[in-house]
């Protein structure tokens, strides 16, 4: 009993700031952990863009997005890694102070100016100001050091007349200057004027802008100076500690006493608030966000901010698994493993089971239509007793098919309970559990009845079914298939949300059967989704592992706002429970792993938010410099404009940026790239993009991010830049190449003209030639054969006449001779006689051969004969003529049996080679056998060969034989290669050797 006294007051406890004074306000530090250089920080600067500055002690410079630290230290050029003050000019250079000198930051690089005697303390730099484009630096001895455009002008003077003690630069830009002569000095853009103090005060600990003016506290008092009236006002002193800065916007007052840090307003009475203990804080920064930014001496950046979320239970309450208020406006919250609470008009209630610590453990709060009011926990379902504050509990034993209850949904008539082991229903009397289909069987999760279509849709470990008229179908959503189903809500009306764990959410048109996902591609913070639901204002709240995301839907269905909200938003348990979440018009609720969370809807109107801007070009991820290519660069980063890039310097990185300190996570970024991409990215964080082999062109990078409601700013950049063409893809270079082309073109068909003319002229000129030869070789060749033998037959004709007349001599002798002369007369004729027959055979032998002669002539001029085996057969027709007149044995053998192009005169010498050579062993060999034979020798080489056994011929013998030098003319003539031997009583063969693989002309190869 004492245990659950102490768990009520604990709850009690945690409880009871759902019914104080509500404030979302947050503090969070940031230091070396989060990329903080150094802990003392001595000075803050937030710039056009929305990056916060950060000067440390020692640590160099820091420049803050909302997501990151990039720290810049003499490594990259600044002076030293001391910052005593940051202050931006006109032309948005950052201008960093150091004690012993001065760097300026223009987004690219840094330059430095040294002080005069940098060892000398009594020079250091104490504070800087700007005005018109100038920088003044004011020395630990009043002394004042001027920096216009990159020249020092001048080393400490005394510029005013006096010595310099305190500067202050107020919100419209005038310059505050408190002189040793105990004057002000205010100077403008376009006037300066001065301001006595008559000797009220002689020293100044502060100085700081209020509605308009400057408040100056001093150490007898409080004094305003009324800069439109140029007066020094006396003012009542309200405030004890020093004042660090008046935030107008919400009318406040930041002081310190050197310990602590209050947050002071006033009023009729005024309201002191401690916001910081134990921290020397150095500056109070309001940026354009909503958040105050304080430097500390110490301990880091502290961020002071208006939170979206507020932790409304201690440590004590954790894990909230449901929560619910009913139409008496009762608030019931249930726990992973406290049981159920109620509040109602300022009274808290316990309802803890002693049966089984399950039903201690709530999974849904659901009330009827008729105002019951239903809750589901790990060991069956409860009913509220109203009148007796109590609950009936219905279990297995009342028709319930499983002891765990994870959904609760009513159709109108009755109520549906989904279980471990399927559904049941209650029509108000007893409950009927579904086991027939094997669907329903199932252990279902989430559930969800829709009127408009008169269907349950309920889902399972595996698929989402839909119960309509006692039948049960499956949803056709192939994403989720194998996927739980967590959450399952309705969207105006007519769709169905679907929270499912690790697939994100899907949004399904049951009329039409379409469906859009909402996942972490399109900006989703994780896919494993606990609950989704939608408010009044058709927001879509998803709750997940990562935090929560608030988004909103145009009518197609795309994403037109998204928020993602975590432990930057006051939500320190980023992970959220399946039915812990409750929405009205008037609250909105969610229980996390850690805790109930109320949410802060805050008036964004007067927080800015910034644009989006380029950070960076980069040629080969920064092997080059985009500014070479660039007559001019443009912002702080120095981007070039419009550059012009040559064609190998095609592979560019675009960096790009919008500053969000308060929504970093949120910030989602589309791009495209005009003339190269077809349409936008998807939604991405990524800050950067690369393309790599552009073609020659012109582009335009465009890129848009979203704003601090999460819906896509109006305000995007269009970023134009050329490739140039290679020089073979200029207008010249193709004008002039084609030119070229065409004179090429001309100058080859010329020459092919040429070439074919002086080819044919060549060959009129062979063919000349080769009548010529042929005509020379006629001559000759009917000069040897048939010349010599008309001459011989002339000159047997001729002896053959002598003969005659020698005979009618005879005849005419006188009878007396006649007879004494018979006898010798007898023998004369006789031997005349006999001469005559020779000389008649001759003239018969001498025509035979010149036929003979003349028919091989014919022959060998007639192309059809122009082939190996023909020459082969014509000559051994020849041989086997020859040699049967002395009874000669002679044979012939061809080894070459497929057919042989001869090139033109080739057969003709050939023929006479071996007739030649045949005729010669007929007359002189005294052979008995004689061989003939045609064969390949190697390759394309061909053998031609004549042997016999007859007596043969001496080496001399051949030097001196006219026929034998004959026919190794006519073999040089084919360019074929003679080869005798012969030795005396061995024989003789004669063998010609040719190859037929080059081309040959006058029958001669070449």
């Amino acid at each position: 009993m004492v245990r659950y006294f102490l768990l009520v007051l604990a709850f009690f406890a945690s409880v009871s700031t759902l019914f104080a004074q509500k404030d979302f306000f947050s503090i969070r530090n940031y230091t070396a952990i989060d990329g903080l250089p150094q802990s003392q920080v001595k000075g803050i600067l937030e710039d056009k863009s929305g990056y916060l500055w950060i000067g440390t002690e020692g640590g160099g410079l820091a420049r803050f997005d909302g997501r990151e630290f990039k720290v810049y230290t003499t490594l990259d050029g600044l002076f030293n890694n001391q910052v005593t003050e940051l202050e931006l000019d006109s032309k948005d250079n950052l201008w960093i102070l150091h004690k012993r000198g001065v760097s300026r930051f223009d987004g690219l690089k840094f330059k430095t100016f040294q002080a005069t005697n940098p060892d000398t303390k009594k020079n250091w730099f104490r504070c800087m100001y700007t005005l018109h484009d100038t920088l003044f630096v004011i020395s630990t001895t009043g002394l004042t050091t001027k920096i216009h455009q990159d020249s020092i002008h001048y080393w400490e003077k005394d510029i005013y007349g006096t010595r310099v003690f305190t500067v202050h630069t107020t919100n419209n830009g005038q310059v505050v200057v408190w002189r040793e002569d105990g004057t002000f000095l205010v100077r403008g853009e376009s006037d300066s004027f001065m301001i006595p103090t008559e000797g009220k005060f002689k020293k100044v600990l502060r100085l700081f802008d209020f509605k308009g003016n400057v408040i100056v506290q001093t150490e007898s008092g409080e004094y305003t100076i009324d800069l439109h009236e140029r007066t020094l006002i006396p003012t009542p002193k309200n405030l004890d500690e020093m004042v660090l800065s008046y935030d107008e916007k919400a009318d406040v007052f930041w002081t310190s006493n050197g310990n602590s840090l209050f947050r002071v307003k006033l009023g009729q009475s005024a309201a002191r608030d401690t916001v910081l203990t134990d921290v020397g804080v150095l500056q109070v920064l309001n940026d354009s966000e909503g958040n105050t930014w304080f430097a500390s001496d110490g301990r880091g950046l502290f961020k002071y901010y208006n939170q979206d979320f507020l932790r409304c239970s201690s440590d004590k309450l954790r894990g909230v698994m449901a929560i619910y208020r009913d139409r008496d406006g009762a608030s019931w919250i249930g726990t992973m493993n406290k049981g159920l609470w109620k509040i109602c008009k300022g009274k808290i209630s316990s309802y803890l089971s002693n049966e089984t610590s399950y039903r201690n453990s709530i999974t849904c709060i659901k009330e009827s239509p008729w105002g019951d009011l239903w809750v589901g926990t790990a060991n069956g379902l409860a009913r509220y007793d109203k009148a007796k504050d109590s609950f009936v509990w219905y279990s297995r034993e009342d028709g319930l098919p499983n002891w765990f209850i994870s959904g609760i949904e009513f159709d109108g008539k009755g109520m549906w309970v989904a279980t471990g082991r399927g559904l049941s229903y209650f029509d108000g009397k007893k409950f009927k559990t579904f086991s027939g289909n094997e669907k329903l069987a199932q252990g279902a999760g989430a559930l969800r009845y829709l009127g408009k279509y008169n269907t349950l849709f309920f889902g399972t470990e595996l698929t989402i079914e839909a119960l309509h008229d006692g039948e049960v179908t499956t949803l056709d959503i192939p994403e989720i298939q194998n996927t739980r189903t967590l959450s399952m809500q309705s969207y105006q009306d007519s769709l169905l949300l679907v929270g499912t764990g690790g697939a994100g959410v899907v949004m399904y048109n049951p009329a039409t059967r379409r469906r859009k996902m909402i996942t972490t591609r399109e900006g989703l913070a994780s896919d494993f989704v606990y609950f989704v639901i939608a408010d009044e204002k058709q927001y879509i709240w998803i709750g997940t592992e990562k935090g929560i995301n608030r988004v909103k839907l145009d009518r197609r269905g795309d994403i037109v706002e998204n928020l993602h909200f975590d432990n930057d938003n006051g939500l320190l348990g980023v992970e959220t429970n399946q039915n812990a979440y409750f929405i009205s018009p008037d609250a909105k609720y969610f229980g996390l792993v850690d805790g109930l969370y109320e949410y802060n809807d805050l008036d964004k109107h007067d927080m800015r938010s910034f644009d989006i801007h380029l950070t960076d070009v980069k040629l080969l991820y920064g092997e080059y410099s985009a500014r070479a290519y660039s007559d001019s660069t443009y912002g702080f980063y120095q981007i070039p404009y419009q550059p012009v890039f040559p064609p190998d310097r095609n592979h560019l990185t675009f960096q790009f940026n919008r500053v969000d300190k308060r929504y970093s996570k949120s910030v989602r970024y589309k791009y495209i790239l005009e003339n190269f991409d077809k349409t936008w990215s998807l939604p991405s964080t990524m800050d950067q993009v690369t393309y790599s082999n552009l073609p020659p062109g012109t582009y335009t990078f465009r890129v848009m991010s979203t704003n601090n409601r999460g819906s896509w700013s109006d305000t995007r950049i269009a970023y134009t830049f050329t490739i140039k063409s290679p020089f073979y893809q200029t207008t010249a270079f193709i004008v002039g190449a084609f030119i070229f082309v065409a004179g090429l073109v001309t100058l080859i068909l010329y020459l092919r003209v040429k070439q074919k003319v002086n080819r044919l002229m060549m060959m009129e000129r062979v063919r000349q030639r080769e009548q010529e030869h042929l005509r020379k070789e006629i001559a000759r060749d009917f000069h040897d054969e048939m010349g010599n033998q008309l001459t011989r037959i002339i000159n047997y004709v001729s002896l053959l006449r002598l003969n005659e007349n020698s005979n009618a001599e005879v005849a005419g002798v006188s009878a007396h001779e006649h007879g004494a002369r018979q006898t010798a007369n007898g023998a004369v004729a006789g031997a005349r006689v006999a001469n005559g027959q020779d000389l008649y055979t001759k003239v018969e032998d001498s025509a035979k051969y010149l036929y003979t002669g003349t028919r091989d002539f014919i022959w060998s001029i007639d192309p059809v004969n122009d082939e190996l085996s023909k020459l082969f057969i014509h000559i051994r027709d020849f041989g086997e003529k020859l040699f049967e007149e002395k009874n000669m044995n002679f044979r012939a053998f061809n080894g070459v049996r497929e057919k042989i192009r001869l090139p033109y005169g080739f057969s003709r010498q050939a023929n006479l080679i071996f007739k030649e050579a045949m005729t010669n062993a007929f007359k002189y060999s005294e052979a008995n056998n004689i061989s003939f034979s045609l064969r390949r020798d190697s390759g394309d080489g061909f053998e031609i060969c004549l042997e016999d056994d007859g007596v043969g011929f001496s080496p001399d013998q051949l030097q001196k034989s006219n026929g034998l030098q004959n026919i190794r003319d006519r073999a040089n003539r084919i360019n074929a290669v003679l080869r005798i031997h012969s030795e005396k009583h061995q024989g003789t063969k004669i063998i010609l050797n040719f190859a037929l693989n080059k081309t040959v002309k006058y029958g001669i190869a070449v």
